[in-house]
């Protein structure tokens, strides 16, 4: 009696999942460091930091099969993450079923793939930036507990880490978040850091790490590496990164 009493428990979890179809979601948000800041105590070295534009470029947002085929993908587009809260990258209707694969690309498409546009401020001295890059990275995620049931709708979102972009290592997930060497790279001391002044830094001195990536020399390579490793899944959910 027990048996079939947990056969038919079981049944309609069946007919919600494992037929008909659903729709996934992709929604992209930068979170409260990329909205209001980063603050001086995510610093190591106290410094702080503020966006006023910070836009990516989302070429592909595909859910994917056990075998890795595309069974659906979101429209994408150009996404301005300094506006407040979750933004729609778009849907797809897909089979009804478990996926732990979702693939995003943000790469250019006719402009920059990612232009961020803030300022740093360490102590009493701030140094504003506007740095546009045409990186172009493909992000292989595994969006947790993604359940489609038949009829319904779930969510999966592309986060992106804005305080990345001060990260003094290429590997290390749990780098440090350091400011003062993009405030110091400020050569002719007129307020603003470009990326030409951030290449006449060698990031030997500043004890960066770089890994595996020896040709990673001057502090501009250093950041434009960075920008490949915005994305993650779901919050902090972390993804593979297609080099």
């Amino acid at each position: 009696m027990s048996f079939n009493r947990t056969i038919a428990a079981l049944a309609p979890m069946a007919v919600l999942t494992g037929c008909g179809s659903a729709t996934w979601q992709v929604t992209t948000w930068g979170e409260a460091y990329i909205e209001d800041g980063i603050p001086a105590s995510a610093f190591d070295d106290g410094c702080s930091a503020t966006f006023d534009t910070f836009t990516v470029q989302i070429t592909e947002a595909a859910l994917l099969d056990g075998d890795g085929a595309v069974v659906g993908e979101a429209p994408g587009g150009s996404f301005a993450l300094t506006e407040p809260g979750p933004q729609d990258v778009g849907s797809a209707s897909v089979p009804a079923r478990f996926y732990d694969t979702a693939r995003f690309r943000i790469a250019p498409e006719g402009g920059a793939s990612i232009h961020a546009v803030g300022s740093v401020t360490c102590g009493a001295d701030t140094v504003a930036f506007d740095w546009s890059f045409t990186t172009d990275t493909t992000y292989v995620c595994a969006p947790e507990g993604l359940t489609l049931a038949s009829g319904g709708t779930s969510t999966t979102e592309l986060t992106v880490h804005g305080d990345h972009f001060f990260y003094d290592g290429l590997e290390n997930a749990d780098a440090a978040v350091r400011g003062q060497a993009i405030v110091d790279a400020d050569a002719d001391v007129d307020g603003t850091v470009t990326l030409a002044e951030l290449a006449a830094v060698d990031v030997a001195p500043l004890g960066y790490a770089v890994g595996q990536y020896s040709d990673v020399t001057d502090l501009a390579a250093f950041v434009t590496h960075l920008t490949r490793t915005l994305g993650h899944v779901d919050g902090e959910g972390h993804c593979q990164v297609d080099l």
